[in-house]
């Protein structure tokens, strides 16, 4: 009996906690209304849901969090160095580009976790997600670097997949 009681505590406190997190991470500017707003809104939120959350999965939304915290510098990171890749070729009277769609192979096995690498390939300037076939993704690149697929891989997918390997496990 004690041992079902202290689930359901375990379920409302880590949903209290996620839902605080989410709403602190969401907000801006950080005020001390917005904290007393986002407690009463998590316990509120965990009151009307813990019953359908485990803490195990919990425990995953937790981890999902901490990798999306490994993430984001890195996806800020390929954002920044394509997007002074594409203003350079604007910039350049020549235009130096040399446009084509390649083909990439990813290890990735979740169907999930292709879906963010191609929408991370999506949202990088230069590259656009055009196809997800199985584990092969077609990629129009605005600066074709590598014409076969592992060195292609490696140019537009290296950063991103380890990563979401690890969040996809």
């Amino acid at each position: 009996m004690e041992r079902a009681e202290s689930s359901v505590g375990s379920r409302y406190l880590y949903a209290v906690m996620v839902y605080f997190f989410l709403w602190i991470v969401l907000t801006y500017p950080f005020s001390i209304h917005e904290w007393e707003a986002g407690t009463v809104i998590a316990f509120l939120g965990a009151l009307l849901t813990y019953k359908q959350l485990s803490v195990s999965g919990m425990k995953n939304v937790m981890r999902l969090g901490v990798l999306l915290f490994w993430y984001l510098p890195v996806f800020t990171w390929e954002m920044i160095k394509a997007n002074l890749h594409v203003a350079s070729i604007v910039l350049n009277p020549k235009m130096p580009i040399k446009p084509g769609i390649v083909k990439i192979k990813t290890n990735l096995k979740s169907p999930v976790a292709r879906v963010w690498l191609a929408n991370s390939i999506t949202l990088t300037p230069g590259t656009l997600s055009l196809d997800i076939d199985g584990q092969y993704l077609y990629i129009h690149w605005i600066t074709v670097k590598a014409k076969d697929v592992e060195g292609a891989s490696r140019e537009i997918a290296g950063s991103f997949e380890k990563i979401l390997e690890a969040m996809f496990k």
